[in-house]
């Protein structure tokens, strides 16, 4: 793993998607968003914060002890750039001519 990649950290208390900036003796991650799911469905999501009373989306976040790091699938990947910015959503496309279906 490099500077710069997106990657899940697991730590005691939840899961983390962010930028890379270091894995050393403590871990750093730019923009990093907290894992959360949806009770009733399982989907997944990106909390607001990091911490129930942290700041909202804070631009980095320091971890002093992870079970672990890894690279992010793909998809969650495509979610974190859209949900900071970094990539633009996909576009429903609309058909020019109106059609009335039946």
């Amino acid at each position: 793993m490099e500077k710069g990649n997106i990657v899940t950290v697991v730590t005691q208390s939840g899961e983390y998607v962010g930028k890379l900036v270091s894995v050393d003796a403590v871990t750093e991650l730019e923009n990093p968003r907290m894992i959360i799911r949806n009770p009733e469905n399982g989907e997944m999501g990106f909390a607001k914060g990091i911490a129930a009373t942290g700041e909202e989306n804070p631009t980095s976040v320091v971890f002093q002890n992870i079970v672990f790091c890894v690279p992010s699938n793909e998809r969650v990947v495509d979610a974190f750039l859209i949900a900071t910015g970094e990539k633009d959503a996909p576009k429903i496309e609309v058909p020019a001519e109106k059609k009335i279906i039946t």
